[in-house]
């Protein structure tokens, strides 16, 4: 996977994914968190976003007096395969910064990436923002599967049964690696 910065997000934009992601930092189970992070506020160096391999800033390079981020349309090196938070987190700048990266997935490897349901599943759900869309291709028919979202809906820092959320977590992981085989499949066909 790759992901490219186009353009700097205007500040309206930047806020709304700040705060959109540090609400999503709460709902999510401690096991889905960014490893060593416990504030949401640690995801945030001043203005610039960066956790495992992603670093994100709404600033340009002669405006920031930070380490700046990536020039336009730079490679971002990413992970093997991207956690469900770091899903989570591209698909939120995807629609709520529009026009500032470019996410790319390499069609030969598509199974080894889990796809974008789940996390698209879950934004809508919890943040209760239905008008999400992923910022690549789904398999439509997990959008409307009512027990991929009993399991998603059950994720969250709300529920405090650990026995439950070790249950849910291990069947959305599943569904993560059948989603991805069932889309590798129609590609092949193809």
């Amino acid at each position: 996977m790759n992901v490219y910065f186009v353009a700097p997000p205007s500040q309206d934009e930047w806020i709304d994914f700040t705060l959109a992601v540090t609400e999503v930092f709460w709902l999510l189970p401690d096991e889905a968190r960014p490893e060593g992070i416990t504030e949401a506020g640690q995801l945030f160096d001043g203005m610039i976003f960066e956790t495992a391999g992603l670093r994100v800033s709404p600033e340009s390079e002669e405006n920031s007096p930070m380490q700046p981020v990536p020039d336009v349309e730079e490679r971002v090196g990413f992970f093997q395969r991207p956690d469900f938070f770091h899903r989570l987190v591209l698909t939120l700048i995807h629609n709520l910064c529009p026009g500032s990266v470019r996410i790319e997935r390499n069609d030969s490897k598509l199974a080894k990436y889990p796809g974008w349901e789940l996390p698209l599943l879950w934004l809508r759900h919890h943040l209760k923002r239905p008008e999400l869309i992923a910022p690549g291709e789904v398999d439509e028919a997990a959008l409307t599967d009512d027990s991929i979202l009993y399991h998603l809906e059950g994720y969250s820092s709300h529920n405090d049964d650990p026995d439950e959320l070790l249950c849910r977590w291990c069947v959305i992981v599943g569904m993560d690696d059948v989603l991805a085989a069932r889309l590798n499949q129609a590609h092949s066909a193809a």
